[in-house]
């Protein structure tokens, strides 16, 4: 081990923010050996807080990093410091760039990318228009970096799998910890399906409040742009888009209702001059410079070839008005439920819409 990484293993289990630790030890032009050598003194000399010299001390007499950095190995998780090459160039010159990643997966995972982020508790048609999203990024050969989290943060993992593509989650605990605990399959999926999961915090970090804003920084370096699907005005996702525009990425947010309070972040975004998301298909086309489907074309041709003519009044209707029940689409397309019914069921086959929520119908977003 060299004595860099096991500077860096210390401080990234110190209790302190890692990054403001290591810049004010660079400023001292001191060998990352004099770290240890010079010890407590030099800890406090630096401003470390108590908390933090104490911890360094106990971890650094009873071997903490030669132990962290066997724990690693044995359980197929790689350490890259910020002096490796396989360290993110995109993420490397950030404000606060972490010193070192743990990696669980495929590493790097090479390709455009794009950043996906919102709401926990988000609308089904927030899940969807996020799953969408991710879909169309691997349609057209890029990476989803996203957080791990419930909501649209598993919606947008999820449609980039299922479109055959690589995702990458950027965790607010260990990258051996499943958080939440639902997730245990997303995250196998990840990385059995050539992704990664990434953190910045050591093996078995528990799941703490402070830690998922901190890892936002990291899913906004490492991502070519940030799309932002639904968030409440103080929210991760909106301390994720700050992150983003300080490190001079390109920022789109999804229009939502302004009157549900999961979209009043992301319709302030837009007011703010956000680039706005209204066609997944246009998007992807600015975003990787190509037209695309959302379907690949052999899946396509399994779809529905062509709609009937009450098939079409229903989309007609839903694509002007948004979001109706069976009832509303029965009245303002002058057609019996039961017609309805089935031709919803046909038109979900299809790929043209979804179960919104409760009796209730929206197009899939395109």
């Amino acid at each position: 081990m060299t004595g860099l990484m096991r500077v860096l293993l210390l401080l990234a289990a110190s209790g302190g923010f890692p990054p403001a630790l290591w810049d004010s030890f660079s400023k001292e032009d001191l060998p990352p050996e004099a770290f240890l050598d010079e010890g407590p003194g030099l800890w406090e000399r630096l401003g470390y807080s108590e908390t933090v010299r104490n911890n360094l001390a106990r971890l650094a007499a009873t071997g903490w990093p030669e132990r962290e950095e066997e724990r690693a190995a044995r359980a197929g998780v790689r350490i890259v410091p910020f002096d490796s090459r396989d360290y993110p160039r995109s993420l490397a010159g950030t404000p606060s760039a972490p010193l070192l990643l743990y990696v669980r997966g495929k590493w790097p995972v090479a390709g455009p990318s794009v950043a996906v982020v919102g709401t926990r508790k988000c609308s089904s048609y927030g899940w969807r228009t996020a799953a969408e999203i991710g879909r169309a990024v691997a349609g057209a050969g890029g990476v989803v970096i996203s957080g791990g989290a419930a909501g649209i943060d598993g919606a947008a993992h999820e449609g980039c799998l299922d479109g055959g593509g690589a995702t990458t989650a950027v965790l607010g605990t260990g990258v051996d910890v499943v958080y939440p605990r639902g997730h245990e399959g997303l995250f196998g999926r990840i990385v059995r399906e050539g992704g990664a999961l990434v953190a910045e915090y050591p093996l078995g970090a528990p799941p703490r409040q402070w830690r998922f804003p901190e890892r936002n920084r990291i899913i906004a370096g490492m991502a070519d742009r940030l799309v932002v699907v639904e968030a409440p005005l103080k929210s991760g996702a909106m301390s994720t888009a700050r992150h983003a525009l300080e490190a001079g990425r390109e920022v789109w947010a999804v229009p939502g209702r302004i009157s549900e309070e999961c979209c009043a972040g992301s319709n302030r975004l837009l007011f703010d001059g956000a680039q706005p998301l209204v066609s997944v298909e246009e998007f992807a086309s600015v975003a990787f410079g190509r037209q695309l489907g959302l379907f690949p074309p052999g899946e396509e041709r399994g779809k529905t070839p062509s709609l009937t003519e009450k098939e079409q009044r229903i989309l007609a209707v839903l694509k002007k008005y948004g979001e109706r029940t069976v009832d509303n689409l029965a009245v303002e397309c002058t057609m019996s439920p039961a017609d309805v019914f089935s031709c919803l069921a046909l038109l979900a086959a299809a790929g043209h819409v979804f179960p919104s929520g409760p009796g209730r119908w929206s197009v899939v977003p395109r």
